[in-house]
């Protein structure tokens, strides 16, 4: 016996429709597609994840500089970027949701508004974020959804 295909989906050997195809088929289509726009998501998330922590990174290394251009640490953040004359600290990332900004918060203790805390004592500057990553994006499922942004 043959399987013969005659105007619908899938027939059985004995020539009738086989049921509920056409609905798997489009269940099948639909977990597809969402599958394939939490992929996007989630790498779309973790290279954002990744560009914040050059970021910081960086900027970590500038201020060192700074201290060892002028034997201090600047006073606040926003005075290293004013002295460093825009660059990579022009606009900054200021939390895991919004793009990149000139109007940057900066706090002296990490109190989760977002923005940088910073301490003028030794140079130390985080992304002010004390909480795991998947509370800040719900839906991202990536190796950095345990971690707490504030320790990067």
């Amino acid at each position: 016996m043959k399987v013969r295909r005659t105007g619908g989906i899938f027939y059985s050997a004995l020539g009738k429709n086989i049921p509920y195809s056409r609905t798997f088929l489009f269940a099948l289509l639909f977990v597809l597609i969402v599958v394939y726009v939490q992929i996007e998501y989630d790498s779309k998330c973790g290279n954002r994840i990744k560009v914040i922590k050059v970021h910081l990174g960086a900027t970590r290394k500038g201020i060192q500089v700074f201290f060892e251009n002028n034997g201090r640490y600047p006073d606040s953040f926003n005075e290293f970027r004013k002295l460093s004359r825009g660059g990579v600290w022009n606009k900054m990332i200021v939390d895991l949701t919004s793009d990149k900004q000139s109007d940057v918060p900066e706090y002296r203790q990490l109190n989760d508004k977002g923005g940088y805390y910073y301490d003028p004592n030794n140079g130390e500057i985080r992304l002010n974020l004390t909480r795991p990553v998947k509370e800040y994006l719900k839906w991202y499922n990536g190796r950095y959804k345990d971690q707490v942004p504030s320790s990067w």
